[in-house]
């Protein structure tokens, strides 16, 4: 019950946001509050597990930025505030190409909980409320013009975390650790999902699904640009 009520008053302020866009008229206040909120939330959720379970406990484990690439994102955020503007405009697009990904994430974890009568745990909500913030900005930053939406600049962006999940990748096979997931021992997941019985063709899940969700996240912003225009 509790998570039915979740989704739809996150999916309710959700969609409110993106038509009350057109009113958030000082760009870099708007950034900083989506910036703020986000890291915060996510801040929050890594304390709080870390004094639930300690740090040893996968729960934990899968709070920090190596798990994967929400809490990546996250923890990378005050970035914006210290790269280059001819690098930032990238790490921007990444974002905006995400914000369909962030978006599907929450409501995937919503309704596999629900599928499974999963308790309601309190903190989710702060790992909700993160993913879809980040969403949001992503489309701000579309709507807002901070940037364009090129199809060249946003495959070097894209790249960019597809990048990290290949050096995430060199890192295990060296290391034997498994950040990201992408490890060729016991310990590979996808989001903690063994969906395959190989770990080869697991990593190989991992960077196809990833490259469609930053493909779809681009057609995302291209549909939401058009039906939404920013004044």
């Amino acid at each position: 019950m509790f998570y039915y009520i979740a989704l739809a008053l996150l999916a309710a302020v959700y969609i409110s946001i993106i038509f009350l866009m057109d009113k958030f008229k000082k760009k870099e206040l708007t950034n900083f509050i989506f910036i703020a909120i986000t890291f915060m939330c996510y801040m929050a959720l890594v304390i709080k597990v870390f004094f639930d379970v300690g740090f040893h406990d996968w729960n934990f484990q899968n709070t920090l930025p190596t798990a994967n690439v929400s809490p990546f994102m996250f923890f990378t955020l005050p970035l914006y505030y210290v790269l280059p503007k001819k690098i930032s405009k990238y790490y921007l697009l990444l974002v905006s190409l995400l914000s369909l990904g962030m978006l599907v994430s929450v409501i995937l974890a919503c309704i596999h909980r629900i599928a499974i009568n999963y308790r309601f745990v309190p903190h989710f909500l702060l790992d909700y409320v993160a993913h879809l913030t980040l969403s949001l900005w992503g489309i701000y930053l579309v709507k807002s013009k901070q940037i364009q939406f090129e199809k060249n600049d946003c495959l070097f962006g894209g790249s960019v975390i597809i990048g990290v999940s290949l050096f995430m990748l060199i890192i295990n096979a060296i290391c034997n650790t498994a950040f990201f997931g992408l490890t060729f021992n016991d310990d590979y997941n996808i989001y903690n999902m063994v969906l395959v019985n190989n770990p080869y063709l697991s990593a190989l899940i991992y960077f196809v699904g990833l490259s469609v969700s930053l493909l779809s996240g681009y057609f995302f912003k291209k549909i939401s640009i058009k039906s939404v225009a920013y004044k």
